[in-house]
């Protein structure tokens, strides 16, 4: 199950809001896409959810998390699922809303996507600094999610070494062209080496960085902020949406 933290708002969805639907238990979840179509003092009435993945079939009753973006993050609230006698049979009600509460980014799943990359050694896992040596090597991704990516590497990479990162189509996903990343760990895909990246935030850049070294920083690494980050967040969600209706997840 995907942890959250506590959200004291009242239901914040709009008319028309894109709704995904979530029934049935951790591994044997069936999702489902809908919109907000009406609101009664039951509660939401949403369009026929569409199925999209999964293993578990929605039915009258049913528990499920309604999940929806908002520009800062992925929200979710939990409901019973009831259909409405003397409706269109294309309306479902939504009621016993539960509260409402907003999923951590860290917790998205990551999609399949590769992008061009280049990387360059910032500073390596005992501290030594590279800004006067930077040397660019060509890579791709392997998958990315709102926390970082997989990255090919056919350098001596190790766990604990900070990169510059420059990236390929940078505009779709709302994020700065050249980024800082600290690789997490390393793995072997087949032949290949790949470095598990997460991306440096402005926020986590003191933990990662001397004063003296962020002031030597280019200043795109500092503009990857939780906003520019948010709007990751909403692209893998869409994204993640868009791949389970064409069946690939």
């Amino acid at each position: 199950m995907l942890k959250t933290e506590q959200h004291t708002s009242k239901l914040p969805v709009n008319l028309w809001d894109r709704i995904e639907l979530v029934v049935g238990r951790e591994g044997e979840e069936g999702t489902y896409v809908s919109r907000v179509e009406d609101f009664s003092p039951q509660g939401l009435i949403i369009t026929k959810p569409d199925f999209v993945g999964g293993h578990t079939l929605l039915t009258a009753n049913s528990k499920v998390y309604v999940h929806f973006m908002r520009p800062d993050a992925l929200y979710r609230f939990s409901a019973l699922l009831k259909t409405l006698p003397g409706r269109i049979d294309s309306q479902i009600l939504l009621h016993t809303i539960g509260q409402v509460e907003r999923v951590q980014r860290r917790q998205f799943v990551r999609v399949d996507m590769r992008l061009d990359l280049k990387y360059a050694l910032l500073k390596n896992s005992n501290g030594s600094l590279h800004m006067g040596e930077i040397k660019w090597f060509n890579s791709y991704s392997s998958n990315v999610s709102a926390g970082g990516l997989l990255m090919k590497v056919d350098t001596p990479v190790q766990k604990g070494d900070l990169l510059l990162v420059k990236m390929g189509r940078y505009e779709m996903l709302g994020i700065p062209r050249l980024f800082g990343a600290l690789c997490c760990r390393i793995i072997r895909i087949e032949d290949g080496r790949f470095a598990g990246l997460e991306f440096i935030t402005d926020r986590k850049l003191p933990k990662c960085f001397s004063q003296r070294e962020i002031d030597q920083l280019p200043g795109q690494i500092k503009g990857f902020t939780t906003q520019v980050q948010n709007k990751m967040v909403k692209f893998i969600f869409e994204q993640q949406v868009k791949e389970r209706q064409k069946g690939l997840i």
